[in-house]
């Protein structure tokens, strides 16, 4: 496969969702922002640790997997746009990757489905919350450069559910 073509590998398979062969799960704000916010009050710092872990070892293994497919894909740049598209295609919201290189950089999300969700069902936050994305992007950078999960820690700076103007995440070597 060589370049995108959505209606093909965006597809169903009776109930499931599936992407370039593999199984995608999608579920509602109230899902998610639930799912969250149990986390974080009955967990703390351990919950808020599980939902990053999470989504960075399931985005780690799906870039890695589409990156297999998508063999013409070898700049960085090709790889951001893939990353971005992917994120807007699946309902994730828009993230933008300012300078970004394999030494870690920042990116920022001026939309985003956990955000919505969030201020949606409890209003603002007086902490940043976007700690799905933040697995999401350490991830998908892993896969890009060819690092292990766990490799980039990913914090958040800025954060539409504590009313800024965007979401804004720095990205750094763990080590």
């Amino acid at each position: 496969m060589d370049a995108f073509n959505w209606k093909k590998d965006l597809q169903r398979d009776g109930p499931r969702v599936v992407f370039s062969g593999q199984p995608f799960a999608m579920h509602c704000h109230h899902y998610n922002i639930n799912l969250q916010r149990t986390l974080e009050d009955t967990l703390g710092e351990e919950g808020v640790a599980l939902l990053f872990r999470s989504a960075e070892e399931a985005s780690f293994a799906n870039f890695q997997y589409l990156l297999g497919q998508y063999g013409r894909l070898r700049t960085e740049k090709s790889k951001f746009e893939m990353a971005s598209i992917l994120f807007q295609n699946c309902g994730m919201g828009i993230i933008y990757f300012q300078q970004v290189d394999e030494n870690g950089g920042v990116l920022v999300s001026p939309a985003s489905h956990h955000v919505t969700g969030w201020l949606a069902k409890h209003g603002r936050r007086d902490t940043p919350g976007c700690h799905f994305t933040r697995g999401w992007i350490a991830g998908a950078l892993e896969a890009i450069f060819g690092k292990s999960p766990g490799y980039y820690t990913v914090r958040e700076t800025a954060c539409k559910m504590a009313r800024d103007p965007d979401c804004v995440f720095e990205v750094r070597p763990a080590g």
